[in-house]
């Protein structure tokens, strides 16, 4: 009986420090993703940016070649 006991215990304990990792990992999983995601905006808006710039220096471009 006491057996038992002891290994339900052992059970119950290590079922809980295996329910707290998975919290603390899903956390963190969470924030990178936000992080990551937050990296992906800055550079699309970035990139939409640069092809703007990028448009308005090949119009100039054309209009130097017609002079």
């Amino acid at each position: 009986m006491k057996t038992t006991i002891k290994f339900f215990v052992f059970l119950c304990t290590i079922t809980i420090i295996s329910c707290t990792d998975k919290k603390k990992e899903a956390e963190e999983t969470n924030a990178a993703v936000e992080k990551i995601e937050a990296v992906e905006k800055e550079l699309d808006k970035v990139t939409k940016e640069v092809e703007a710039k990028a448009a308005e220096l090949e119009d100039s471009l054309k209009d130097l070649d017609s002079i």
